[in-house]
């Protein structure tokens, strides 16, 4: 959406700005799911040609069957090592995801450089989604006000003209006023 657009339909700048807020939390949001289904799916993908790639092992191996059995059992706990990799990886992708969506939300100026001053560790990714990430935010917030937006940075500024508002020649009153002042300051020998 186009800040443009939005002006060309006659709203005002208040009103963009919210506008646009609502507008950036549906991306970044959108943005999330993306990237955990694009994950999830190269997961698949690099799960599924390896264990083709095992399968066409066995079949040129054509040892005993009791080599086979040794190569199955092997086969069986590395798809589990694969699968439990796979999952921590889904994880802690989710867990970037969540991260990156409360930053947005806080509104972060720079999420790398709000990232890079929480402790990792003490994030927890649940159902209820990050625990020990609320209190880490607060602390931010008070501690380096200046990486997050105030709410008065999205105060839109009125500029108008005041006064009387009717006309007039612009002549004389035009002049007046001005001249007026350079005269009281004037300095006479």
């Amino acid at each position: 959406m186009q800040r443009e657009y939005l002006k060309g339909l006659g709203l005002e700048d208040e009103v963009i700005n919210k506008v646009m807020a609502e507008n950036g939390k549906d991306i970044t949001a959108a943005k999330q799911q993306l990237s955990e289904v694009e994950a999830e799916r190269d997961g698949f993908k690099s799960q599924l040609t390896q264990r083709d790639k095992d399968i066409d092992d066995l079949k040129k191996d054509s040892g005993t069957s009791e080599e086979l059995k040794k190569q199955i059992e092997d086969l069986q706990q590395k798809n589990k090592d694969l699968e439990s990799d796979y999952q921590s990886e889904i994880a802690e992708t989710k867990k970037n995801s969540a991260i990156e969506l409360a930053l947005a939300s806080a509104k972060a100026k720079n999420s790398k450089a709000v990232r890079a001053l929480l402790d990792n560790d003490k994030l927890e990714l649940t159902d209820e989604g990050l625990k020990g990430l609320d209190e880490q935010l607060e602390a931010l917030q008070e501690s380096d006000a200046y990486l997050f937006a105030q709410e008065s940075e999205n105060v839109a500024l009125k500029w108008g003209v005041s006064g009387n508002q009717t006309g007039g020649t612009g002549e004389e009153g035009a002049l007046k006023l001005p001249n007026q002042v350079l005269n009281e300051h004037r300095i006479t020998k």
